[in-house]
């Protein structure tokens, strides 16, 4: 190879590798997502959560990229939950944007207290 063909094919390597890697982590995350903070419910385990980070999955059956969030489900309240003694648990979970019903009329919980009242363990 002459040092034409390898600098194209570096080039074309470079090339490759800079779309697969994005230049910033704000990239990331999916235009139209919703926002980080934001309240919604799991439909499929009927608990209330906070989005916490948004990423592609899959393609549906048009070929449109699925976004699917991280969500973090915050404790069941009620008496059954009283009574028990149980302690409070949260847990974090990935669900399709299908699977979730977002509450967009509440303003989105401020991540970085919620990131402080986890002792910085969430993100």
């Amino acid at each position: 190879m002459s040092d034409e063909e390898d600098n194209n094919l570096i080039e074309k390597l470079k090339s490759a590798l800079d779309s697969l890697v994005p230049s910033s982590p704000d990239t990331f995350y999916p235009p139209g997502a919703l926002p980080m903070g934001t309240f919604v419910r799991s439909n499929r385990l009927d608990r209330l959560g906070i989005v916490t980070d948004a990423f592609y999955d899959n393609y549906d059956n048009g070929n449109q990229r699925v976004i699917a969030y991280s969500i973090l489900l915050l404790p069941k309240r009620g008496l059954s939950h009283e009574l028990s003694n149980q302690s409070l648990s949260y847990y974090i979970v990935n669900e399709y944007e299908y699977d979730i019903t977002a509450y967009l009329m509440i303003k989105p919980a401020d991540m970085s207290k919620l990131n402080s009242l986890m002792d910085g363990n969430l993100f």
